[in-house]
């Protein structure tokens, strides 16, 4: 019986190329997927990042959130706060807006009040402050401070906040000053805030002049 050793082999090799074809088609794919991963990586990883300290011990790590506020060319950072209406800075970004409401709540006691209302440039976003206060406003009071609070950038058309406080980081809240007898409240605010993906930023130079009810 005569076999043919040569057609042997070369019907081997085609048998190897052939499947070997077939791993690098494979192959190439996932070595792909892997280099887009680490590109991703490498551009969180070059990101400017800072840190700031609670004063407690803890530190919120902070990028630029991927989330950020368009340009209101309504917002004047310039302009005066006036009555009903609130503002803030997150980096260059200025937001404004006005009050749909705001007053006392938690029953008599006068030491906690919140305030909200929409954006300038939309109806849809806006801002709710909720502040506990160690003591009442039930006379003329001024200068007085808590880290007491809560703050959320609220999206009506969006399954998350673009921003809230979340404890233990630190977001305060100043009553400058509040005039019982025409129940007027101003003040200021500023902290950590984070984005529904959890990267940190700060809200800065906020003001607000409320009355409360």
């Amino acid at each position: 019986m005569y076999i043919c050793f040569s057609c042997l082999q070369f019907g081997a090799m085609k048998f190897v190329k052939r499947y070997y074809a077939i791993f690098l088609f494979l192959l190439l794919p996932l070595l792909l997927l892997q280099n887009i991963r680490c590109a991703k990586e490498y551009s969180f990883e070059g990101a400017i990042v800072d840190t700031v300290s609670t004063g407690g011990g803890d530190t919120a790590t902070s990028q630029t959130p991927q989330t950020s506020f368009p340009y209101c060319n309504s917002c004047d950072p310039s302009s005066l706060i006036t009555l009903g209406h609130w503002s803030f800075k997150t980096g260059n970004i200025f937001q404004c807006g006005t009050f749909t409401n705001s007053g006392f709540f938690n029953g008599f006691s006068k030491k906690n009040f919140t305030f909200f209302g929409p954006s300038a440039c939309s109806i849809d976003t806006g801002i709710v402050v909720s502040v506990y206060l160690p003591i009442a406003l039930d006379r003329d009071q001024f200068n007085v401070t808590t880290v007491q609070t809560a703050f959320y950038y609220y999206d009506h058309n969006a399954s998350a906040d673009i921003l809230q406080s979340r404890p233990p980081y630190i977001f305060s809240v100043t009553v400058q000053s509040f005039i019982k007898a025409t129940g007027i409240v101003t003040g200021t605010f500023r902290g950590t805030v984070f984005s529904p993906n959890g990267d940190s930023t700060h809200v800065t130079d906020g003001r607000f002049i409320a009355p409360l009810h």
